[in-house]
């Protein structure tokens, strides 16, 4: 069930699945993303009431004011959705891609407002240097958001082009199903109508690229974490995670073999029963 949720100056809109369930998890999404990421996990987890919110300047949810344009400002207002909820007992968290992101900054930031347990689903692991793998679609992303808001006519055809979603989309996708991969495509196609402000993309695109869930490894290795990563994922690479892995030392790590960065459309299944095994 969709909702709505103004605190201050930020609308925030939110879908609530399974109420009668008596643990909560809320979901944050990656970049570019929304919501509707989650949709073939959450009907897997019937046990847990999923608060799937649309980010700050996501979806349907409104554009941040100008000072909030980075992940600790975004995480800092997901924390404050989270508190005005008024939740009896502390959720579960739950964050993918840049999502992990957020939630690595919203545990440190309000470590009591959550639960013990979390989950990471291919987070963005370490800041990009020089001679990392991810610099080169790193280059191409900003290109892409910052000749958008420089030149707006031009700029946002080439922002919302389908033919480089698609063509992003196809590097990072590993499943061989038609019908999967003509899904995949049409949902990050979807995802072009709900951009907010071009320059909001650049600048936050830019804080992701030169951050990583490791900054805040100090806080992360006080928490029971289920980290689940996709053995082909070239964009948060295993070579990556590894230096995450032995800075947080989770809990519990889960590599599924034959996917990438899309594990949530991929093997929701998988990713489903890993959630569900850690947490109960």
């Amino acid at each position: 069930m969709r909702h709505e949720l103004t605190i201050g100056t930020q609308h925030f809109v939110y879908w609530i699945h399974h109420p009668a369930a008596t643990k909560t998890i809320v979901m944050i999404h990656g970049f570019t993303g929304n919501h509707k990421g989650f949709q073939y996990i959450v009907p897997l987890l019937p046990d847990f009431r999923c608060i799937v919110l649309d980010l700050p300047g996501f979806g349907e949810s409104s554009l941040p004011d100008r000072e909030n344009w980075t992940i600790d400002a975004i995480a800092r207002l997901a924390n404050d959705f989270v508190h005005s909820l008024d939740l009896k007992e502390p959720p579960y968290i739950f964050g993918h891609s840049m999502g992990g992101l957020v939630v690595s900054s919203m545990l440190h930031q309000a470590p009591d407002l959550y639960d013990q347990r979390g989950v990471l689903l291919s987070p963005v692991p370490t800041a990009i240097r020089r001679n990392d793998s991810r610099r080169a679609g790193a280059i191409l992303g900003a290109l892409q958001y910052g000749l958008g808001y420089r030149l707006p006519k031009a700029g946002e055809r080439v922002v919302k082009s389908k033919t480089i979603a698609r063509i992003a989309t196809k590097l990072i996708m590993t499943t061989t199903d038609r019908e999967l991969r003509r899904a995949i495509h049409g949902h990050h196609f979807d995802n072009l109508d709900y951009i907010s402000s071009i320059e909001f993309y650049s600048k936050l695109h830019h804080d992701i690229n030169r951050r990583g869930s490791i900054d805040f490894a100090s806080s992360l290795r006080k928490r029971e974490l289920l980290l689940v990563l996709g053995a082909d994922d070239n964009v948060a690479p295993l070579k990556e995670q590894e230096k995450f892995i032995a800075a947080i030392k989770p809990l519990v790590v889960e590599i599924i073999p034959g996917v990438g960065h899309l594990a949530h459309y991929e093997q929701p299944a998988r990713v489903a029963h890993a959630i569900a095994q850690f947490l109960t």
